[in-house]
Parts: C-alpha cells; sequence; structure tokens
C-alpha cells in the first residue's frame, strides 16, 4: 500500500452494496494492514524472539472486517 493510496468512493460503495469483486479489492488495500496487526512474538528453544503472522487471528479479524463491510451504511446528506 503507498503512502496516501485510497480506495475511490464508488468501490467502497459497491462493497458495501455486495459487490464481490469491490469487496475483494478492499480486502486486498487492507491485507497489509491486517497482517502487520496480525504480528505475534514467538520465542524459540534459545530463547530469541522472531515475529509470525498469526494465521487463526487473522482469519478472524478478516472475517469481523467483512461483516463491517457489509454492515455499513453510507449517509448521502
Amino acid at each position: 500500500m503507498k503512502k496516501h493510496e485510497r480506495l475511490p468512493f464508488e468501490v467502497i460503495v459497491s462493497a458495501t452494496e455486495g459487490d464481490p469483486e469491490a469487496i475483494a479489492t478492499v480486502m486486498n488495500f487492507y491485507d497489509g494492514y491486517i497482517s502487520k496487526l496480525c504480528l505475534r512474538k514467538l520465542y524459540d528453544e534459545h530463547g530469541n524472539v522472531c515475529m509470525v503472522m498469526d494465521a487463526d487471528l487473522k482469519n478472524r479479524v478478516q472475517i469481523a472486517f467483512l461483516d463491517m463491510i457489509l454492515n455499513f451504511e453510507i449517509a448521502v446528506i
């Protein structure tokens, strides 16, 4: 994701209406951010620390995000 890159409003509206392609675009746009949020410290037998992505947590976050997208309401004033 480039700095200051934004999703077009039309894509967001389409995603909230259930368009599968738009939903995939939104999910792909935030995939790196979600992955970074799901990093966890893992200690090996020598006490060394490495960062790993918790796949189960990422899956739960993606499901919650998808639910939020589909229940998001856009109010046009």
